[in-house]
């Protein structure tokens, strides 16, 4: 499996705190049959790093894993914030797409999304890039009107859920919306997102199999391996 949302770059956001937790994520993440791992920190908020800085990080990041025998491929990206600055950062390389592909992955904010948020996705579009929405399913504007992403769907972005927003009691909000999302074909990707060992683990299986109770085994699959390897390998999805 594949995932392609984490924050496992130990010390620059509110991910992994130093190496020893992020080499405990990794090997979690492997336990659970993932291959490989976008590290995406925060583009704002936290400790702002060039795409080229993300890059040395993940190197140094890979070669604790190599030395440790952990079989996880590390590949560097951003979880880009949609705000007024989003394209300003964008082009002074603060905020960069997942891996060398056309994806972006791409954060709402959690309390508005408007004709602004989607004029910032539809420039991405107009630039060559494909905008994946991190996690719509926990947005309070989304949850209340789904309606709100379809323009963007309908111009070709991706959409990726959470697994821990599927994996959640069952009136989790998020949940809720999660699998009405997944019953109306509106979603695409499920990534951990993982901050943590602990409370936001990694991990793709037990997510991906309460999917496939509402899209099948196939879909569900294809959602945590053939999808995000498109993006990996920056193929058309």
């Amino acid at each position: 499996m594949i995932d392609i949302h984490s924050h496992i770059l130990p010390d620059v956001d509110d991910g992994a705190l130093g190496m020893t937790e992020t080499l405990a994520m990794a090997r979690m993440s492997v336990a659970d049959g993932v291959t490989h791992m976008f590290a995406t920190p925060h583009h704002i908020h936290f400790t702002p790093l060039h795409r080229q800085e993300v890059i040395g990080r993940v190197k140094q990041v890979q070669t604790q894993l190599d030395a440790a025998h952990i079989p996880l491929t590390v590949l560097p990206g951003h979880e880009v914030r949609l705000y007024a600055g989003t394209l300003h950062d964008w082009e002074n390389q603060m905020a960069g797409p997942l891996g060398y592909s056309r994806y972006i992955l791409t954060e709402p904010s959690f309390y508005h999304y408007d004709r602004y948020t989607n004029a910032i996705l539809f420039e991405f579009f107009n630039q060559g890039y494909t905008p994946v929405l991190a996690h719509p399913e926990r947005i309070i504007p989304i949850q209340q009107k789904l309606s709100l992403i379809e323009p963007v769907l309908a111009r070709g972005a991706l959409v990726q859920i959470t697994a821990n927003s599927l994996t959640n009691r069952p009136t989790y909000a998020a949940r809720i919306v999660a699998e009405e999302m997944l019953r109306q074909g509106m979603v695409h990707i499920i990534a951990s997102d993982a901050h943590n060992t602990s409370y936001r683990r990694p991990g793709l299986s037990m997510a991906r199999d309460r999917a496939a109770r509402i899209v099948g085994e196939k879909q569900a699959n294809a959602m945590v391996t053939t999808i995000p390897k498109a993006i990996l390998n920056d193929e058309l999805v």
